[in-house]
């Protein structure tokens, strides 16, 4: 979903509308205007995401202050070409929060397994504030089933913990403008004016370097390349340079009919589980930053493969740092996947 579109119909809102407090801050404050962006599904579990949305919708946070429950928020960009996808990543979140005038968003994920007690669901949750998109609080619950408990009960169980803890900054009586009927209806306007869900999508664009070119002509042939030209903050997640992601969505828009799988590597450390996680943390940041430069999220998965195939060895600096990388899977139909 590409909210670019709306940025005129947020302009023309806020001048029909009486504005939030807009969050320009990170200090922790009540939230009145909370969106609830549904959860993304990354477990193996179909139902996981949608159980644990109703109860986020229907919890003591939903009803304290004002928040627009699910169907609301779909119906607002229903047959149009920016429909809402299953799950909300940060960016998309962030971005529409913004958009409808909230001055709070709650977000996450649900994870894990319900085929064994080794990986339990898990539910993930942050509050935070759209104008500086700072989190001000963040919450986890394991849906560990208790005797005689069944797994959805428990997810519920677990959902209503990490909402309960994630949302203790939300409450008051709702804001002077808060999902304004007429800022709606220009968000609405918009979303229908940017064309239906089944348009025919604009001719792709002719890559402007060298690298685009390259990366192209790679996307097209479903051939793996490393994506040279991100950097993280030491051994984290945290993007601390990106050019190489711009032209990488720059690359994609000149290739419409591929997606794209990203995977994280890392340095081994010994502790694979930990490795694991933090290079899917890795895959993850770059498939919310390439979203964010306006591929649809539709076209990206990640995943994360650890200490796997390491460049260099281990043992010195250099290596460390080439090994902690990501590489762009293309996928396509007649490509042989890698």
């Amino acid at each position: 979903m590409n909210l670019t579109a709306l940025a005129l119909a947020a302009a023309a809102a806020s001048a029909a509308a009486s504005p939030t407090d807009g969050g320009a801050t990170a200090a922790p404050r009540m939230v009145r205007c909370l969106l609830i962006a549904p959860l993304e599904n990354e477990s193996d579990s179909p139902d996981a995401a949608a159980t644990a949305n109703e109860v986020l919708y229907s919890s003591d946070a939903a009803a304290r202050g004002r928040a627009l429950d699910e169907p609301d928020l779909r119906g607002l960009f229903a047959d149009s070409s920016l429909e809402l996808p299953d799950g909300i990543p940060p960016p998309i979140a962030f971005d529409l929060a913004e958009i409808l005038g909230a001055d709070g968003v709650l977000f996450g994920s649900v994870s894990g397994t319900e085929r064994g007690p080794s990986a339990p669901l898990r539910v993930d949750l942050k509050l935070a504030l759209p104008g500086s998109r700072s989190i001000v609080r963040a919450a986890s619950a394991a849906a560990v089933p208790r005797p005689g408990e069944a797994p959805a009960a428990a997810l519920r169980r677990a959902a209503a913990e990490a909402g309960a803890a994630a949302t203790v900054f939300v409450g008051g009586p709702p804001l002077p403008g808060c999902f304004d009927p007429a800022r709606l209806a220009h968000v609405r306007q918009a979303a229908l004016a940017a064309g239906p869900g089944g348009a025919a999508p604009r001719a792709a664009a002719a890559p402007a370097s060298p690298r685009q070119a390259d990366w192209s002509s790679r996307l097209a042939a479903g051939t793996r390349f490393p994506v040279e030209g991100i950097a993280f903050e030491g051994r984290t997640a945290r993007i601390a340079r990106a050019a190489g992601l711009e032209d990488l969505a720059a690359a994609l828009r000149t290739t419409p009919g591929v997606r794209l799988r990203l995977e994280g590597f890392v340095d081994s450390t010994g502790r694979s589980a930990a490795d694991v996680r933090l290079s899917l943390s890795m895959a993850q940041a770059a498939a919310e930053r390439l979203v964010a430069l306006g591929i649809p999220l539709d076209r990206i998965s990640w995943t994360g493969r650890g200490g796997d195939a390491p460049i260099l060895p281990n043992f010195t600096a250099r290596g460390r740092a080439r090994n902690r990388r990501v590489e762009a899977v293309p996928l396509v139909e007649t490509a042989s996947r890698p």
